[in-house]
């Protein structure tokens, strides 16, 4: 009977876990934690297969399954987590473990990938006998190259990536033991002393023996080549993708070629499925955030030209009604603009560059808020100037950036405190600084700044474009950016603009 061990730190998990399994006719222990787990099978208690909870006190499932990869246990480890994430996934396929469920945990899933896990170790341990002929002709090229094998036996002992060696006339003369498992072949000797073309399929064959073929006239001993995502055939006419290292050395004046293959399609499919699921997760958080904006604006506008469109509206509600269309208006067409740069790329905006008057384009920006809401209760200190400070740059640009500063600034001192603006010229570079007498930042805040959709706004009151949108900018235009800020005091932005010189 199969008996199979279920380590997890809540018992109403073990317990229903248990219970869907014993059903089937396992025989089922249970384990408290990950190092109980690692006791009983260090003291030589044996398993078919182990489920494992990944987040628990202690020792984590994660810490188990690379448990049994270094001790080279044939024994399937199905992780199952409550929090899937890519780091997580990523840790499974290192470790080698043989499935990552997510719970809840459907009793048809479980029970298929245990009966699949059980058929797997149960072949393995059957080709153990047919795959030790293949040791015998390993013996025979380790009589010859006998410094070589030495170098190789930990690696191909240890490894479940396929290592495969051929000669100078691309015959295969030795694999280990993972690569008859990968190819499927049912004895070394389908494989051993057959050509590397049986490796490939037919409409790739030209292309990577081209690649091969390279490496084999290329210095011995110095040569390498790294191929990704390579198209390889199994025995049965089955594909998988691959990556492949191959490297060439000389003994005894015979020239080999030893590649190390690492099945990558379950790692793809993971991360493909990951990703998906953060994108979908990404694009719905951006969507709230911007539908509230929109929302709100249009909430604003449409009640008050309601408002004003009563036969008893005064004039001063008409007045009202206006400035708050006006106002909403810039807001929405702010974000249109944050939206629209996020697509265009370094190229289009150099190629609308120009040397500008720093001085004047602030005061051409201040002219457009003036009136605005945001702006309009807060202090603008600064001291006009007819000083020529030039540099280069897409007016359009500027404006987006030193506007998404003021509202951001505007923002923090709650729409009443000072916002200073300093212009200055050195030697090098021209220089524009900007700071507020606002909230501050926390230094976690100003490590995620430049996120885009980051916000510390409420839902709604923000999309967290207006930093993503500067950062793009001043990378753009190689523009330096120097942020000081601390909680209660404020923050201070200083851009320097490189030297402004005619094209």
């Amino acid at each position: 009977m199969d008996k199979i061990l279920i380590v997890d730190d809540e018992e109403d998990i073990r317990i229903a876990l248990k219970r869907v399994l014993s059903r089937e006719g396992y025989q089922i222990e249970l384990a408290e934690s990950a190092s109980e787990a690692i006791q009983r099978i260090s003291a030589g208690e044996t398993f078919s297969v182990v489920i494992s909870d990944i987040l628990m006190s202690g020792m984590s499932g994660i810490d188990f399954t690379k448990f049994v990869a270094e001790k080279n246990i044939n024994l399937p480890v199905i992780l199952i987590t409550g929090n899937p994430n890519l780091s997580s996934a990523e840790s499974v396929i290192r470790y080698h473990a043989f499935e990552y469920i997510s719970k809840p945990v459907d009793r048809t899933q479980i029970l298929s990938v245990v009966k699949r896990a059980l058929e797997i170790k149960n072949q393995k341990d059957s080709d153990l006998e047919k795959l030790m002929l293949s040791e015998k002709l390993e013996k025979a090229l380790r009589t010859q190259n006998l410094d070589l094998n030495r170098q190789n036996a930990a690696i191909l002992n240890a490894t479940s990536d396929a290592v495969i060696t051929i000669d100078s006339k691309l015959t295969i003369v030795s694999a280990n033991k993972a690569s008859f498992e990968m190819f499927r072949f049912q004895t070394p000797l389908d494989l051993i002393g057959q050509s590397v073309k049986i490796l490939f399929t037919e409409n790739k064959m030209q292309k990577y023996m081209a690649q091969v073929s390279k490496v084999l006239s290329e210095e011995e001993n110095k040569s390498t080549l790294q191929l990704s995502d390579v198209t390889l055939l199994r025995s049965d006419l089955s594909t998988f993708l691959a990556d492949i290292a191959i490297c060439s050395y000389s003994l005894d004046g015979d020239t080999y070629y030893t590649g190390v293959i690492r099945d990558v399609t379950q790692k793809k499919v993971m991360v493909e499925q990951l990703i998906h699921s953060e994108r979908r997760a990404f694009l719905s958080v951006v969507a709230a955030s911007i539908g509230h904006e929109i929302n709100n604006s249009l909430t604003a506008i449409q009640g008050f030209v309601e408002m004003a469109s009563r036969e008893n509206a005064d004039t001063m509600l008409k007045d009202r009604a206006l400035k708050v269309t006006l106002n909403q208006t810039e807001k929405l067409r702010a974000l249109t603009s944050n939206l629209l740069q996020l697509g265009k790329s370094l190229k289009s905006n150099n190629e609308q560059s120009k040397i500008l008057n720093l001085n004047k384009e602030i005061s051409s920006v201040l002219q457009v808020f003036k009136e605005t809401a945001k702006l309009k209760y807060c202090h603008i200190k600064r001291e006009e100037s007819s000083e020529e400070i030039p540099f280069r740059m897409n007016s359009d640009q500027f404006a987006l950036l030193l506007s998404n500063i003021l509202l951001n600034a505007a923002d923090a001192t709650n729409n009443i405190g000072t916002i200073e603006i300093i212009t200055y010229q050195d030697q090098r570079n021209s220089h524009l600084i900007i700071s507020d007498d606002g909230d501050g930042m926390s230094p976690e805040t100003l490590d995620k700044i430049y996120e885009p959709y980051f916000t510390t706004k409420e839902l709604g009151k923000g999309t967290g474009l207006g930093m993503f949108v500067v950062k793009q900018i001043v990378d753009n235009f190689e523009i330096r950016l120097e942020i000081e800020s601390s909680p209660g005091k404020g923050s201070k932005f200083h851009f320097i603009f490189p030297k402004a010189l005619e094209s």
